[in-house]
């Protein structure tokens, strides 16, 4: 009885470790980004909504406060680019905007040198040489001042993407030179601290590749005139180039770590990330939810400079974080229940702007047009109510190449994985039946030894 016992353990005991194989072998699909990344947003409507109301519904189905709000301002647009026009309650409504329990967030404005329409990389009305040689003084000066009176902590980003050729202040077009840039950089930034804006903190923001295939390093203007170091980078899926993992698109030309490297101590965001749905052409089994939770698990495990991820919520498109109810699913799990996390530093805030009256935004002269359905080699459409821009970069050929197969990658993965497990399980079986057999054996020259 108790050998019979015995061997019914052991049988038992290899069926177990052959379902622990078996299970442990799947990849869990669960991880999340540390509540120290802040967790920021572009919402179409938002600011020009002064309730918020768009942002709000998403931060509240994902349960994260957006603690640094994203918009757009042209130079040239007369709804965006004045800043008397409309920025003052804009800014108010974003310091003063509140969900899941937490209020207050920053805003990240990406201050684009182009407009009026048309929008083209061709329609340069604001040169970088020009920029650097004072020409605009009178206009940059007008947005120093009133960001310095604004009080609360600003986040810059000028000129972002400058290593595309998609915009007319990219590297190549219109005659740019890396210096015209780097020049025009720090003349922008050297009125606004002449003018006293030390509020006002600056977003150095290249894309995550770019065509000419340049380091993006060359770019860079000093750490004296920069704040943060940012990054853009989408996941197109098959209808644009290829579906690609956050981890794949930072490390395949090795812009995470290019960028990392030029300061070790500076703060590092993702200024616009975002995934398409997947479709026909896609790799079997994604998801956009899995794509966000994977890209939050990468920023805890493999990428912790990352210390902001601001989400490129282009309304109604396949960019919306509420796009499907798994893409919302994959954000709850990946950012939801941080409700702590306060927005970025601010200086001494000014006294609030107190309208009379609700605020009624200038509206432009062009109409928005839709963006982020597809990509385009000369410039994104613009896409808010004032007509700037606000739409994915071009995804890259070389990107796709390097990519190696994308769907037949994963095929031989898969094929391999499946294989392993076939032949770990014909192994343990081979074991089991080869010990049962030993224990019969043994069994039974012990009851001849009886007899």
């Amino acid at each position: 009885m108790k050998r019979g016992k015995a061997c019914a353990s052991l049988i038992a005991g290899l069926a177990v470790a052959q379902l622990f194989v078996l299970t442990t072998s799947i990849p869990v699909a669960a991880g999340t980004a540390p509540c120290t990344v802040q967790f920021g947003m572009y919402e179409s409507n938002t600011p020009w909504d002064p309730k918020m109301t768009a942002i709000r519904a998403l931060d509240t189905a994902v349960n994260r406060h957006s603690s640094i709000v994203h918009y757009y301002a042209q130079w040239g647009d007369v709804g965006s680019g004045s800043f008397a026009a409309n920025q003052s309650w804009m800014l108010k409504a974003i310091r003063t905007y509140s969900s899941v329990g937490v209020t207050g967030a920053t805003p990240l404005i990406t201050w684009e040198p182009w407009g009026p329409a048309p929008e083209t990389v061709a329609h340069n009305t604001f040169p970088l040489s020009q920029i650097a040689a004072g020409a605009f003084d009178a206009y940059i000066d007008s947005w120093a001042k009133g960001l310095r009176g604004y009080g609360g902590a600003v986040m810059l980003d000028f000129a972002h993407e400058m290593d595309g050729n998609w915009y007319p202040w990219g590297y190549g077009v219109n005659g740019n030179t890396v210096a015209d840039y780097i020049a025009a950089f720090r003349h922008v930034h050297d009125r606004f601290k002449a003018a006293g804006a030390t509020n006002v903190k600056f977003v150095w923001n290249p894309n995550v590749w770019n065509s000419a295939g340049v380091d993006q390093r060359k770019f860079y203007p000093g750490d004296a005139y920069v704040d943060w170091l940012a990054i853009d980078v989408y996941n197109w899926g098959a209808a644009d180039g290829g579906w690609g993992t956050l981890s794949y698109g930072l490390t395949a030309v090795n812009t995470y770590s290019r960028v990392a490297s030029l300061n070790a101590t500076k703060p590092m965001m993702l200024a616009e990330w975002s995934s398409a749905e997947p479709i026909a052409g896609d790799p079997a089994g994604v998801t956009k939810g899995q794509w966000i939770i994977d890209a939050a698990n990468a920023m805890r495990t493999k990428f912790p400079r990352i210390r902001a991820a601001i989400w490129f919520n282009l309304s109604k498109t396949k960019w919306a974080l509420n796009s499907s109810t798994n893409s919302m699913a994959g954000a709850r799990t990946a950012f939801g229940g941080c409700r702590s996390t306060a927005p970025a530093s601010r200086a001494s805030p000014a006294p609030k702007p107190k309208p009379s009256s609700p605020p009624t935004p200038v509206a432009s002269k062009s109409s928005p047009t839709p963006a982020g359905q597809a990509p385009v080699t000369t410039t994104p459409p613009s896409s808010s109510r004032s007509s700037a821009s606000g739409s994915p970069s071009p995804q890259s050929a070389a990107l796709v190449a390097f990519r190696g197969g994308g769907p037949g990658i994963a095929v031989v993965i898969g094929g391999a994985a499946l294989a392993a497990l076939v032949l770990g399980s014909w192994l343990l079986v081979r074991l089991r039946w080869l010990v049962v057999r030993l224990l019969l054996r043994i069994n039974r020259r012990r009851r001849r030894g009886a007899d």
